[in-house]
């Protein structure tokens, strides 16, 4: 901004006047850092980031769980990578939460590869609180530490004598699509989000194969049928097969994660989850004779070295083929 004036008082006035509305608005600009909280943040993060990502429903528990923490009534721009560390700490400690109805929750300690979750999600809210909403004077505390271990690859597979006793207790389940769901897991290594968003205008069953779209990966894939696949899922289609519509498994995430904790109680299996189904099927791939290309094909691994992650091939079975 330029301007000219009939004598130097004048213009050293104009240029001083000048100055303090640069310093008035750096001040705002600095109030605003310091006066957003990191519970605001979170939530405004919340609602315009998380929400449009295909699986943020992780994320949102995350958040939550920030939420309760009291770092969460600390301004942004005070937040230091021991307070983080701090937080970290609590995180990896086991919890016991009381729900509405009065019942109490334990809560999981964090592992390491999802306290990593943490300090990324909190590593992007302070990118996009610098970058999209315009706070200025903030400093990225996750940058100032060591980040946690990645942890190694979960190796957790179904143990001799234990399919048996999921599937009888999961008998017991008042939701009768649980169970086809867990066996439609292990034969095909669907995701638990693809098989809830499963719908019969993408089976076809005489044809042995299964559409599945927005996957996490992004990709659209056609997944394999196996015969006892398609023995599970006719006696689920029933009436005329050109007409049915709609969800092949019409089951809410809360209600299977539900019944599956309540059916691992039953038959007394410890550190199972259902996606370590995914783990199962994809051994099993291998262990059928499928080569790398043709089992990334079946599970939607983009790389090789995701698909290695999720194989576990037993050695008892090597054995046998070693003779």
């Amino acid at each position: 901004m330029c301007r000219t004036f009939d004598t130097e008082k004048e213009a050293k006035a104009w240029a001083k006047r000048q100055e303090l509305k640069l310093e008035d608005g750096h001040v705002q600009d600095l109030t605003e850092a310091r006066e957003t909280t990191l519970a605001q943040a979170l939530e405004r993060y919340r609602d315009s980031v998380t929400v449009r990502k295909k699986s943020h429903q992780p994320e949102l528990s995350r958040i939550g769980r920030i939420l309760r923490n009291p770092i969460a009534e600390r301004p942004l721009s005070t937040l230091r990578a021991d307070d983080i560390e701090t937080l970290l700490d609590d995180l990896a400690q086991p919890h016991v939460t009381v729900g509405k109805d009065g019942k109490e929750r334990r809560q999981r300690p964090a592992s390491e590869a999802t306290l990593r979750r943490y300090t990324a999600l909190l590593s992007h809210l302070y990118s996009i609180a610098t970058k999209r909403w315009r706070i200025e004077g903030l400093r990225n505390p996750i940058k100032e530490m060591e980040l946690p271990s990645p942890g190694r690859p979960r190796k957790r597979r179904l143990e001799e004598g234990e399919e048996e006793k999921l599937l009888a207790a999961l008998e017991g389940c008042r939701n009768p699509y649980i169970k086809p769901m867990v066996l439609l897991a292990v034969e095909t290594a669907m995701r638990q989000g693809e098989l809830l968003k499963l719908r019969w205008e993408h089976v076809d069953l005489a044809g042995q194969t299964v559409e599945i779209h927005d996957t996490k990966n992004g990709e659209d894939r056609v997944v394999p049928l196996s015969s006892r696949a398609v023995a599970l899922l006719r006696p689920l289609q029933g009436g005329d097969v050109k007409k049915i519509k709609g969800p092949v498994f019409p089951i809410s995430q809360a209600s299977l994660h539900s019944g599956w904790i309540n059916a691992c109680r039953r038959a007394e299996i410890e550190g199972l989850r259902f996606h370590d189904l995914r783990h199962e099927a994809t051994s099993r791939l291998f262990e059928l004779g499928l080569d790398r290309v043709e089992a990334a094909a079946v599970t939607g691994h983009k790389t090789l070295q995701m698909l290695k992650d999720y194989t576990h091939l037993r050695a008892r079975n090597l054995a046998k083929k070693l003779g």
